[in-house]
């Protein structure tokens, strides 16, 4: 029986990326094992996987339940990138933002506040901050749920906040941007041949996850790249997703992720950061061996 060396877990949707990755290990001689979450455990038990030669790799994040799958995996002995701490926090919005501001990164003015709370919160601040954004604090629906409000639309509020399936709602203070960049860092080095962006036009919302129109930025500053990384070393996220909002006086962190497809990137961009990932992967496990 040939005992697999990485583990990754997937999403639900999430194979197509992931044999990406495991098709890259395997080429250079490594067995890659792919599971989910729910399945994680008894894969491990089943395939003879000791926490003493085996990492992890968890491409699905979740404040709650990952991040306790996780965590008790990592009591055992197993090895996992990202961390179960890292992927609670960036899985969790809010926490996120709280985080990087302690830590002198700049961020969005953020709070939190209960669903039953939104409507009146929001027209009390209607005035004083003219644009708010409303969004879950985990991701959903690629934006799907996130939503601007101003004097002019306040009239649709309770009708937006009810369709939001959350208990917990994030408020933000709009910030005007120009670019929304994704930079990928992996063991907190920024890759400068896939840095993408995405602009705002008619409307206020940008996309550099699974948005097939965003552009490759051919030449990103030394700045852009720097913030990511430093982003990456403060959040100790070993292989991530920055997204990054440009104004006209700073970079501004919108958020990191640690669990997104990349297909889409790849495409665009025709550099293999999947044999980028692999490859520190590999590196992890040469390292825990010697």
């Amino acid at each position: 029986m040939i005992i697999p060396k990485i583990i990754i877990v997937k999403t639900v949707k999430g194979q197509r990326y992931v044999d990406f990755i495991a098709k890259e290990i395997n080429l250079a001689g490594y067995r890659c094992g792919i599971t989910d979450i729910k399945n994680l455990k008894e894969y491990l038990n089943k395939n003879k996987c000791s926490s003493e030669e085996t990492i992890i790799y968890s491409r699905t994040a979740h404040p709650n339940y990952t991040y306790k799958v996780l965590k008790n995996l990592e009591k055992q002995g197993y090895k996992i990138i990202n961390s179960p701490e890292v992927i609670r926090l960036t899985s969790d919005k809010y926490q996120s933002c709280i985080f990087a501001r302690e830590n002198g990164i700049s961020c969005i003015d953020t709070l939190k506040i209960s669903k039953k709370e939104a409507s009146s919160f929001i027209k009390s601040k209607a005035n004083k901050w003219e644009k708010i954004v409303l969004k879950p604090v985990t991701s959903q629906g690629q934006g799907q749920y996130a939503f601007m409000f101003d004097e002019n639309n306040l009239s649709k509020i309770d009708e937006k906040i009810c369709a939001i399936p959350a208990k917990e709602l994030i408020v933000q203070k709009y910030l005007d941007y120009s670019r929304l960049s994704r930079v990928i860092v992996i063991g907190f080095k920024a890759i400068k041949e896939a840095v993408f962006y995405d602009e705002p036009e008619s409307n206020w919302k940008c996309s550099v996850c699974l948005n097939p129109e965003i552009k490759l930025f051919k030449s990103p500053p030394k700045e852009l790249l720097e913030f990511a990384e430093d982003v990456s070393r403060k959040f100790k996220a070993e292989i991530c997703f920055v997204d990054i909002f440009t104004t006209d006086k700073k970079y501004v962190l919108n958020e990191i992720n640690t669990a997104c497809s990349l297909i889409i990137h790849e495409r665009i961009s025709r550099y293999n950061i999947s044999k980028d990932i692999a490859g520190y992967l590999i590196k992890k496990i040469r390292e825990d061996s010697t």
